[in-house]
């Protein structure tokens, strides 16, 4: 058992302040013990020729689901943060592997990205952030971060929540 709070594992809420507007991109971080972020869940403008991740997508780019370690583009000091979930890795990373493995399916659906005037009326990077928080068992994940991420509000699929949802083990 852990000595203290900051030796637990935390799943985190976060958000990348888009530079000149008012929005954010939110994303889920898993930090390790010591404080590190060892991995990151996004949804990301992704172009389907190039498959390169873009940071302003708009329909001729997809819309897909990404886990990895190397988005240090999204680390900025002072960002947006609430801890979700905190405990031993073994505690932590079951709903972390929830989300992890809708990935596929969620890129299987073939969306698109949305135009800028589209982002509150169609699937877009936050709510990828959504579906996810949804996945790992948080309620109201577009409710946790103080920011304004347009799409968050949505959710890519509900059938995808519902199929991977995190369930924890049951006590008796």
């Amino acid at each position: 058992m852990a000595d203290s709070e900051t030796e637990l594992w935390r799943i985190e809420a976060r958000a990348f302040r888009v530079p000149l507007v008012p929005f954010t991109h939110n994303f889920w971080a898993l930090v390790d013990a010591g404080g590190a972020v060892v991995e990151q869940l996004h949804g990301l403008a992704v172009d389907p020729r190039t498959g390169k991740a873009k940071a302003i997508g708009w329909s001729a780019h997809l819309l897909l689901a990404v886990r990895g370690a190397g988005f240090l583009w999204a680390l900025q000091p002072g960002q947006p943060t609430a801890v979700c979930a905190r405990g031993r890795e073994a505690e932590v990373m079951p709903r972390w592997l929830a989300a992890a493995a809708a990935i596929p399916a969620m890129n299987a659906l073939g969306l698109r990205y949305p135009n800028l005037w589209q982002h509150g009326l169609r699937a877009n990077s936050n709510s990828v952030f959504s579906t996810f928080g949804l996945i790992m068992g948080f309620d109201a994940p577009a409710r946790l971060l103080p920011t304004l991420a347009p799409g968050v509000k949505l959710v890519v699929s509900r059938e995808l929540v519902e199929r991977y949802r995190f369930r924890p083990p049951s006590t008796g």
